[in-house]
């Protein structure tokens, strides 16, 4: 009778823990529900530090925040005035947010400092903190820094590349704290060149993958060998050794300047400046979700919190969810 009773015992809390788990969508069904943000600057990027808080940073200085998981948004009183470009929450109050210069709160964004970079080459295109003391920004090509954020060394020099000359790399992802890729190119008097680097060492060190592509306009690895890249050509072009050889998934992604949240290597949501798509079969064809009923409207990032939820950010203050069944 013992033994019948913890067994029935382990069932039990196995179902309880299997309760908990956010499974994975089929992509049956994709909605799109509009949330009130209480602005109506242009939002440019938003972050969840935990699952309940985050932050959406956007034109003129504009820092919103949210303590019920999106449910609410109220405005973040600072004395930032330029518009920002990407922010990261590494917590609930330890954020980071920039621009022309990198701007640090600890409490949650009552109180910001700057890292003097504002004067330092071109913008700062994105961030990305693999812990709180080290962290990188698309700035010139990449910087790192292992001070959280106070002092900052240029460890790709874009300028310096001859072949990919002064590229703008303008986006990061890292897979952890050694693996981590930054892509980006540039289009121009009806020409278009795009690339990637990548460094295997924590930063220290970045190598070029020679794309020999247009711009890239999004990019993401599902792990160190298997990555996914969208181009200014709109194609959609797949890597299984790490990108060092790429092949042609798609001719017919439907925009050049895309989001992209992979759910795994064939689930695919997609963000273009006024709708949704998804795909099943690994971004070969695509299913329009979601249509911005705005004409005047543009929508700008795309950012998921889990494998089922995330948001859906653009001009005109506006702030939607995306829920994935």
């Amino acid at each position: 009778m013992k033994r019948l009773f913890y067994l029935l015992l382990m069932v039990s809390l196995m179902a309880c823990e299997n309760e908990d788990e956010v499974k994975e969508p089929t992509l049956q069904t994709i909605t799109v529900t509009p949330v009130a943000s209480g602005s109506s600057e242009i939002f440019t990027d938003i972050s969840f530090g935990t699952n309940k808080v985050g932050y959406i940073c956007g034109s003129m200085g504009t820092l919103i925040k949210t303590t019920d998981g999106g449910k609410s948004w109220t405005k973040v009183q600072s004395d930032i005035k330029p518009s920002l470009n990407c922010i990261q929450a590494l917590d609930d109050k330890n954020v980071f947010t920039a621009r022309n210069e990198l701007y640090h709160t600890k409490d949650g964004g009552t109180t910001w400092e700057t890292a003097g970079l504002e004067n330092v080459g071109s913008g700062i295109f994105d961030l990305h903190f693999t812990s709180p003391s080290v962290g990188f920004i698309a700035k010139n090509g990449v910087m790192k820094s292992t001070d959280s954020g106070k002092t900052w060394t240029l460890k790709f020099d874009a300028g310096a590349d001859e072949e990919y000359y002064a590229l703008n790399y303008n986006r990061l992802q890292f897979l952890d704290g050694n693996i981590g890729f930054c892509a980006g190119g540039k289009t121009y008097d009806g020409s278009t060149v795009g690339n990637m680097v990548k460094t295997t060492n924590g930063g220290e060190t970045w190598t070029s993958l020679k794309m020999k592509m247009s711009q890239i306009t999004a990019f993401h690895f599902l792990d160190a060998n298997n990555g996914f890249v969208f181009n200014f050509n709109q194609e959609l072009w797949k890597t299984t050794d790490g990108g060092t050889s790429w092949m042609k998934v798609s001719s017919s992604i439907p925009e050049k300047y895309p989001d992209c949240y992979f759910v795994n290597e064939s689930k695919i949501i997609l963000r273009t400046s006024n709708a949704i798509y998804h795909s099943v079969d690994g971004g070969i064809t695509w299913v329009k979700d979601y249509t911005l009923t705005d004409t005047t409207g543009q929508l700008t990032n795309m950012k998921f919190i889990d494998s089922r939820s995330g948001f859906v950010i653009g001009n005109n203050g506006f702030l939607a969810k995306i829920t994935l069944n």
